[in-house]
């Protein structure tokens, strides 16, 4: 695969490439620029473009900023894996045993309560990079769209990274409970391949020299402007 180079072309102090980093996980599945606002730079396409649209539309009612607004808020506040983990968190092997056995229709059942057994101790940041990813993506591609304004976006960045700095101490560990939201959400289809590719990402921006993640020390998020 050929990555894009780090080269901040639009010349964006530290704080700002920071912002952008949060989107880094979902950008790089997408195959996008980690080092500019736009997710394409300035070279994005028309088909691009449509797409962006459609995508915010279709999937999150995003058409302008009171959506955006809406929809930072609706993930600031939805309670998924995280809610199994705090019900579960004190549970021993034999009562995890017998969650397993529970005959429910759902069918992801067992694997949410595998999931649990497994990072109860070691999670305590559940998935919420899930959601705030997603969330510093989304402000990216509603700027792309044209939904909000620069001006507009990296504030509803800043908003969003202060609740990832509340929550999460590295890149590694936001990357870590983001493939926790990724499981998560892929729960009915519980294998290794299911989330293999967002291992790959993780590896790739916590070691490659294209990635916001090495160029960028977790640090700066705690105000470095320049």
């Amino acid at each position: 695969m050929i990555y894009h180079k780090y080269e901040n072309p639009d010349g964006l102090n530290k704080r700002q490439l920071w912002l952008i980093a949060t989107s880094a996980m979902l950008a790089q599945t997408n195959k996008e620029r980690h080092d500019t606002l736009l997710p394409h730079g300035n070279a994005g396409t028309q088909t691009q473009l449509e797409s962006s649209k459609m995508a915010l539309k279709r999937d999150y009612d995003i058409e302008d900023l009171t959506g955006m607004a809406d929809t930072l808020k609706y993930f600031d506040e939805i309670v998924t894996f995280k809610a199994f983990q705090f019900q579960w968190e004190m549970k021993s092997d034999k009562e995890f045993k017998a969650f397993s056995g529970i005959n429910t229709i759902d069918k992801s059942y067992p694997n949410v309560v595998d999931m649990v057994q497994k990072y109860q101790f070691d999670l305590p940041e559940s998935d919420q990079a899930w959601h705030y990813g997603r969330c510093a993506w989304l402000i990216r591609h509603a700027f792309f769209s044209g939904f909000i304004k620069e001006g507009e976006a990296w504030q509803l960045l800043e908003e969003n990274a202060g609740r990832i700095r509340e929550i999460f101490k590295s890149w590694e560990r936001f990357g870590v409970s983001y493939i926790a939201g990724a499981q998560y959400w892929k729960r009915e289809n519980y294998t290794e391949h299911a989330i293999s590719s967002y291992k790959r990402n993780l590896i790739f921006l916590l070691t490659n020299k294209n990635s916001p993640w090495v160029q960028l020390g977790w640090g700066i998020s705690g105000g470095i402007s320049n």
